[in-house]
C-alpha cells in the first residue's frame, strides 16, 4: 500500500535533520556532508521514500552508482533489510559494472566504425607500455604534435586523457596533439584487433557511445530508471561524469548526488576538481548541505572542522548526535624517539584499555599515511608481547589486497561454509548470511520452496564436510600436506556453490576473472593461515582475524570509523609529499582525522623524519590546543 508523502517516516533510525527531509522531497539534488553524516544512509531512506510512495511507479526501478563493490553491495543489502518486497526495483552497482552490462548487452549498436565483431579481453596498461607508447609517438608522430604530444601526463593517461574524450561515431583526421594520441591508442588497443584489449575507462567511452547513438536505448534507460543516484560524487572521473551527463543529463530523470568535496583522495585517479560545482551547473540540481555527525564527539568534529575550513572555506560547522564516553583527553600528539618504543606503548596501552573498557581489539585502528608494511614488524611483535595481534589490511594476498579479500563476496559466502562446516551450532547469523547468499545464486522455483531446498542442501554438504574435517587432522601438518589440503578444501568449496556457474553468470563479480583472482587470493590465504593453526574449528577466525587491531592506510580506511584512532607517522617520512601539493595531502589528512568516534591519537617518531615538512599541520594542531607528549 502505497503511503502519502506527507506521511512518510524514516525506516530503521529516529529522524531525520531538516535539511535531509528538505533534499528528501527535491527534484535533483547534490547533497554534500562531511563525515559521519550517514550519506549513505540518507541514500537508503530516499529510496524508501520514493517506492514507498509511489513516486517511483512500478515496474520502475531506482539505479544506485557506487565506485566500489563493497559500498554497492552495501546499499544493496541496506534496502534488502528495510525494504525486501521493492529489493527488486533496487540496482546497486558500480560504474565499471553498469558500462560495462551496456557494452555486453548492446555492443550491436556501436556505429560501423567502431562494431566490435564478437568477444574482448579486458587488460590493463602498464605505465611503462603507457610511457613507451607516448614516447614513441612524440618522436614519430606528426611533427606540429610533437611537442604537445611530449607534454601530454604519462600517470594520467588513461583517466584524464583517454577517459576525457568522447568517441565520434565516424572516423576524423584529428586536429590537435590530444585528438591524436587518443586515436592511436584506440587503434593500437581496438581497432586493429579481432579480440580487443579494453580497460574499463574504454568500456566508459564505448557505453557512452552506444547510449548517445541510439535514441532508443536512451528512451528504455530513461523509462527503466527515471531515478539514478551517485555515492562518492566527488571521486567522479571525467569519464564518468561524461557517461552520466550523457545518459541522465535529460528530462525526465532525477539524478541524486552525494559526497564529500573535502575528502576527494582521488585525484590521482583522475577525479574531476569539483564534480559538485559541474554537476549542479549541467543539471540544473539544487543543492543541500547536512551538519549532523552520528559518528565523532563534539571535540574530534571541531578538530576537524579546522581542517574542513582550510579546504573549503565556507564549510559548515557539525553538530555531535552522539554521546561522548571519554572524558580525558579526545586529541593528542605522542611523540617518541624511536619506533620499537612507539610500537611497545600502543601496545601496553590499547590492552590496558581493552581490559579497563571491555571494547573489542577491532575498536581500535592504527592508520598511516603509506607504506604501512614497513610498520608492520615492530608493531606485531610488541602487539604479541601484550597478548593482542595486527593485521594488515593493505597487505597482498595474490592480486588483491587483504581488506578487498575479506569483505569480498564470494570470499564471505566461502569462509561462511567453512565456519559453519567446522563448528556445530551456534552460528545463527553465519547461517543467515549464507543461505541469503545461496538464494541470489538459486534460479527461482514457482514449484518449489526455495528456503527449505536451500536449507538442506546447506545441510547436507555441512553433513559432508564436518565428515571430511573430522576424518582429516591438521594437528601434523606439513607444507607439503598444508598444500594438498587446501586445494582439497577449495574443490570441496567449489563444487558446493557451483564456482564455474557463478563466474559465467557474473555474479559476485563483473567479469568471469574477478571471481578468478578472488578465489586464487582466497586459496593463498587459507594456505597461510592452515600453516598456522592446529584445528579446523580455528580455520574461520583466523582468516578474517575479527580480534586482531587493523592496520591499514588512510585510503583504505576511508568510509571506515573505530571508536579509538592512532593516526600513525605524523612526520617527514610519511608525509614527504606534502609540499607538492598540499591540497590533496590535506584532504588526505581530513579523511584520516574523521575516522575516530571517541579518540584520536598522533604519533611522531624522530627516526622516521623531522616533521618540519608538516609545519602547517603542526600549526593547525597547536592552535586547536593539541597537546604533545614527548614519550621516554
Amino acid at each position: 500500500m502505497r503511503i502519502v508523502p506527507n506521511d512518510w517516516r524514516p525506516r530503521g533510525i529516529d529522524d531525520l535533520e531538516p535539511a535531509a527531509w528538505e533534499a528528501l522531497r527535491a527534484g535533483t539534488a547534490a547533497i554534500t556532508a562531511g563525515p559521519g553524516a550517514g550519506k549513505s544512509e540518507f541514500l537508503a531512506q530516499r529510496a524508501s521514500y520514493l517506492l514507498e510512495t509511489g513516486l517511483c511507479r512500478p515496474p520502475q526501478q531506482i539505479l544506485a552508482i557506487s565506485f566500489k563493490r563493497d559500498a554497492a553491495a552495501n546499499l544493496r543489502e541496506r534496502m534488502r533489510n528495510r525494504l525486501p518486497e521493492h529489493a527488486d526495483r533496487f540496482t546497486s552497482m558500480t560504474f565499471d559494472a553498469f558500462t560495462k552490462t551496456i557494452v555486453d548487452r548492446f555492443k550491436d549498436l556501436l556505429p560501423p566504425a567502431w562494431s566490435m565483431s564478437g568477444s574482448y579481453k579486458i587488460g590493463f596498461a602498464s605505465r611503462d607500455e603507457i610511457r613507451d607508447f607516448l614516447d614513441t609517438l612524440a618522436e614519430t608522430g606528426p611533427e606540429g604534435f610533437r611537442s604537445a604530444i611530449a607534454r601530454i601526463g604519462r600517470d594520467g593517461f588513461i583517466n584524464n586523457t583517454v577517459g576525457a574524450h568522447d568517441l565520434e561515431p565516424e572516423h576524423q583526421e584529428p586536429t590537435t596533439a590530444v585528438e591524436y594520441v587518443v586515436q592511436r591508442w584506440w587503434i593500437q588497443k581496438y581497432q586493429i584487433h579481432a579480440v580487443p584489449t579494453v580497460d574499463f575507462v574504454m568500456l566508459n567511452r564505448l557505453a557512452e557511445l552506444i547510449i548517445r547513438s541510439s535514441p532508443q536505448l536512451q528512451h528504455a534507460l530513461g523509462a527503466t530508471y527515471p531515478y539514478v543516484f551517485v555515492d562518492e560524487f566527488q571521486d567522479t572521473t571525467y569519464a564518468q561524469y561524461s557517461f552520466l551527463k550523457s545518459v541522465f543529463a535529460r528530462d525526465g530523470t532525477t539524478v541524486t548526488v552525494v559526497g564529500d568535496r573535502k575528502q576527494r583522495i582521488m585525484g590521482w585517479a583522475g577525479a574531476l576538481t569539483d564534480a559538485f560545482a559541474q554537476f549542479q551547473q549541467d543539471f540544473t540540481a539544487e543543492s543541500f548541505e547536512l551538519t549532523w555527525n552520528f559518528r565523532s564527539n563534539q571535540p574530534l568534529i571541531d578538530l576537524q572542522h579546522r581542517f574542513a575550513t582550510r579546504l573549503a572555506s565556507g564549510s559548515q560547522q557539525q553538530v555531535s548526535q552522539v554521546v561522548s564516553q571519554v572524558e580525558q583527553f579526545p586529541v593528542q600528539i605522542w611523540s617518541f624517539p624511536n619506533a620499537r618504543l612507539e610500537a611497545r606503548t600502543l601496545a601496553a596501552w590499547i590492552a590496558a584499555d581493552i581490559e579497563e573498557s571491555g571494547r573489542l581489539p577491532a575498536e581500535y585502528a592504527m592508520i598511516a599515511r603509506q607504506r604501512v608494511a614497513d610498520l608492520e614488524p615492530d608493531l606485531s611483535q610488541e602487539f604479541e608481547a601484550q597478548g593482542l595481534k595486527i593485521r594488515n589490511d593493505d597487505a597482498q594476498v595474490g592480486e588483491l589486497r587483504l581488506q578487498d579479500l575479506l569483505k569480498d563476496s564470494l570470499a564471505r559466502l566461502l569462509i561462511g561454509l567453512i565456519r559453519l562446516g567446522a563448528t556445530r551450532g551456534g552460528q545463527p547469523q553465519t547461517w543467515r548470511e549464507v543461505t541469503t547468499t545461496l538464494d541470489q545464486l538459486t534460479p527461482t522455483d514457482q514449484n518449489r520452496d526455495i528456503g527449505s531446498g536451500i536449507d538442506d542442501a546447506l545441510s547436507s554438504f555441512l553433513a559432508e564436510l564436518r565428515n571430511w574435517f573430522a576424518s582429516t587432522p591438521l594437528n601434523d601438518a606439513t607444507s607439503r600436506s598444508v598444500d594438498a589440503l587446501t586445494e582439497a578444501l577449495i574443490n570441496k568449496l567449489t563444487i558446493a556453490v557451483d564456482f564455474d556457474d557463478i563466474a559465467q553468470k557474473r555474479i559476485f563479480g563483473d567479469r568471469p576473472e574477478d571471481l578468478t583472482t578472488t578465489l586464487n587470493a582466497f586459496r593463498i590465504r587459507i594456505g597461510d593461515v592452515l600453516g598456522r593453526i592446529r584445528s579446523w574449528d580455528e580455520l574461520a577466525d583466523a582468516f578474517t582475524d575479527d580480534k586482531a587491531v587493523p592496520l591499514l592506510t588512510i585510503h583504505r580506511s576511508k568510509g571506515l570509523e573505530y571508536h579509538t584512532v592512532f593516526f600513525l607517522g605524523l612526520d617527514g617520512d610519511q608525509w614527504w609529499a606534502h609540499a607538492r601539493d598540499t591540497i590533496e595531502s590535506t584532504m588526505t589528512f581530513f579523511v584520516g582525522v574523521s575516522r575516530a568516534a571517541e579518540r584520536l591519537i598522533f604519533t611522531q617518531c624522530d627516526q622516521r623524519g623531522s616533521p618540519n615538512d608538516i609545519a602547517d599541520l603542526y600549526e593547525e594542531l597547536n592552535q586547536a590546543g593539541v597537546q604533545i607528549v614527548r614519550m621516554r
